[in-house]
């Protein structure tokens, strides 16, 4: 019964119908008794971290946020707030970007970063998940997204597009954005 299939093209040229996307607002429950979280308090048992709401950042687009993991994603966080080269930083509410990536699926990336220089695209993943058939196939739909991104960008005069696959191992305090990008960018021909 092929007459309800359908598919996303595997190539395709975009469409740029506007410059920008208006930020939906993010909303989070909290018990009455429970205030958000400064993000620097890392919690105990990790496995609350989903329950959390947190705050206290200056980069973040957002004055609120929450994670779905301490090793990747709130750690990450963390050195996106301490990098210098780090303007701002979200994680995109669904829907903001318009990424297919299976069958019409939206693929709404873990973190959107603007550097002095560059945008980035920015997935923390667990170590297991790295090689990962949606992982990889989010990763190569995100990457050509760049490669298009970029062009308009360079034809426009803005900063260009990178996508980071991210292993949790790798994020510490120790590290830099860029020290993160010389390792684990992404390339449309990488995977």
């Amino acid at each position: 019964m092929m007459e309800h299939y359908w598919e996303t093209p595997t190539d395709y040229r975009p469409s740029i119908t506007q410059g920008f996307s208006i930020l939906k607002p993010v909303n989070y429950t909290l018990a009455a008794s429970e205030k958000p979280r400064n993000f620097r308090q890392i919690p105990q048992n990790k496995s609350d971290v989903k329950k959390m709401v947190f705050s206290g950042f200056t980069k973040c687009c957002y004055p609120l946020q929450k994670f779905d993991s301490v090793d990747g994603e709130l750690r990450f966080a963390n050195l996106l707030e301490d990098d210098a080269t780090v303007l701002k930083w979200m994680k995109p509410a669904p829907g903001v970007f318009r990424i297919e990536y299976r069958d019409g699926l939206p693929y709404n990336p873990d973190f959107v970063v603007e550097t002095t220089t560059e945008k980035l695209i920015c997935e923390p993943k667990m170590e297991s998940e790295m090689k990962s058939d949606d992982v990889l196939t989010k990763a190569r739909s995100a990457t050509k997204w760049c490669r298009y991104a970029s062009e308009y960008a360079k034809a426009n005069g803005k900063k260009p597009w990178s996508y980071l696959l991210i292993p949790h191992t790798a994020i510490g305090s120790n590290r830099s954005l860029d020290s993160l990008k010389a390792e684990y960018l992404v390339n449309e021909l990488d995977i």
